[in-house]
């Protein structure tokens, strides 16, 4: 073997080698967003190189297709290891970059072919064995830059259309958001397949007998990416619509909570404005028994009057009726599950704060309590204080499990349901409403939920 062989041999194998690793570099960049720690996005990338780099070095028993499902395979594991949470949405990471590799992989190939083909190796002599390696060279590192510009591209696309990472995702959104990748990569076989048949046959080239084939080629590649991008971007657009169309059902489901409420105030008042037209008629019914010297007929109705007056009169005041009855109802409840519910919430007086926007916080926030509250003595407290312009609400209760934050300051829901999970986002778009935010801490078998507001 002559020197100038060795060097073009040892040019593809460093080029091969060099391609291996930025693509394996991507791959980690790709599923970083989605991974709970970005350590896992680098063992993904660590174990993909490592696999493909292994299967390239020993002598070749699969072929190229088989080898890097092997790899893909090997990171989608790597994955799953890391991060047990939300599997389909790894299935779908590990098919998109499978398919956006061998896509931008083949259309830097056929922009290469062209430059190559349109400016260096036409009437070339070839004695000129140095000068077509220094254009080889040339031509790999082309081959490589374009791969890099490309898959960079693809993914950075991907990554920023992608908005909603944290979701989990289900089966149906799996098969919608891989069937662009397996068309993409199904039509990519096929055409290596005829690419291969023809010269089998012939012994020549089929996009160098016909230069369309190429062009053909590159454009199903391009179209394949770009489907795989406008499928992404329709389905987050979905995604998009099904919070706002949540966010709109939770709206009407307060609007109702609030209704109820307000007629369990119109009622109260109605209740104590009856006891307050009759209260004449009791007072003379007492004066004559107590004239009579009737003492325990008189003490046993001013005891009917006391148990009416308490039915009546709200055991808990916070100077706003509405929270009155949201505090009382949920005390009720509470009574009924043995639940000590203590209260010692104001309601800020003469402030910008709205009575229907503290209710959206009042029962989201009391509705959590009573769903998660557990432990031997079970119990909810409710606070709150005003320093000039802040209000602080504390709202606490008895806890024996472990909440799972994740990556975020809030916990991830493990409920089932539409509206599950939304109870904290709408308590923190309240308080934000408001030039406030809300934090949730957990110890010594104990939920904190604080909320800050400013009210003037």
């Amino acid at each position: 073997m002559s020197l100038v062989e060795k060097c073009w041999m040892v040019t593809s194998k460093i080029s091969v080698i060099a391609l291996l690793m930025i693509t394996g570099i991507y791959f980690g960049k790709f599923v970083c967003p989605y991974i709970k720690k970005k350590k896992g996005a680098v063992a993904v990338s660590i174990v993909y190189i490592t696999i493909m780099l292994v299967l390239y070095m020993i002598p070749p028993q699969i072929d190229n297709f088989s080898a890097y499902l092997i790899g893909v395979i090997a990171a989608f594991l790597v994955m799953y290891v890391e991060d047990r949470r939300n599997i389909y949405q790894k299935i779908f990471l590990a098919i998109t970059f499978f398919s956006i590799r061998w896509l931008t992989v083949a259309m830097a190939a056929r922009l290469d072919d062209l430059v190559t083909k349109a400016l260096v190796f036409r009437n070339m002599s070839a004695e000129k064995v140095w000068l077509q390696y220094g254009l080889y060279v040339g031509t790999r590192v082309l081959d490589i830059v374009l791969c890099i510009a490309f898959i960079a591209v693809a993914i950075g696309l991907i990554n920023k259309a992608y908005i909603y990472k944290k979701d989990e995702m289900s089966v149906k959104e799996m098969v919608m958001l891989i069937i662009p990748s397996l068309v993409g990569v199904t039509g990519y076989g096929i055409l290596q397949y005829y690419l291969m048949i023809y010269e089998r046959d012939t012994g020549k080239n089929l996009i160098d007998t016909y230069g369309f084939y190429g062009a053909l080629s590159f454009l199903h590649y391009l179209i394949s990416i770009v489907a795989i991008l406008v499928v992404i971007v329709m389905f987050q657009n979905w995604k998009e619509m099904q919070e706002e169309q949540r966010g709109q059902e939770l709206v009407l489901n307060q609007i109702s909570d609030m209704k109820k409420h307000i007629e369990e105030v119109e009622k109260l008042y109605r209740d104590i404005r009856s006891m307050r037209h009759d209260m004449g008629n009791h007072i003379q019914t007492l004066e004559h028994l107590v004239a009579h010297n009737n003492m325990d007929d008189a003490t046993e109705y001013l005891e009917h009057l006391k148990n009416e007056w308490d039915e009546v009169s709200p055991e808990i005041k916070t100077g706003s009726p509405v929270i009155d009855v949201i505090l009382m109802e949920k005390l009720r409840e509470a009574k009924e599950r043995q639940i000590r519910f203590l209260s010692d919430f104001h309601y800020p007086q003469n402030t910008k704060l709205n009575a229907f926007d503290l209710s959206v916080i009042m029962n989201n926030a009391l509705n959590n309590c009573m769903e998660n509250v557990s432990g031997d003595d079970p119990y909810i407290s409710i606070s709150s204080f005003r320093k000039n312009s802040i209000f602080m609400i504390t709202i606490k209760n008895s806890f024996g499990g472990q909440l799972n934050f994740g990556d975020s300051d809030l916990p991830e829901t493990t409920k089932s349901g539409r509206e599950h999970g939304m109870g904290l986002n709408n308590i923190r778009r309240v308080a934000r409403m408001y030039m406030g935010d809300i934090s949730l801490e957990q110890g010594n078998e104990e939920v904190i939920l604080s909320i800050m507001m400013q009210v003037e």
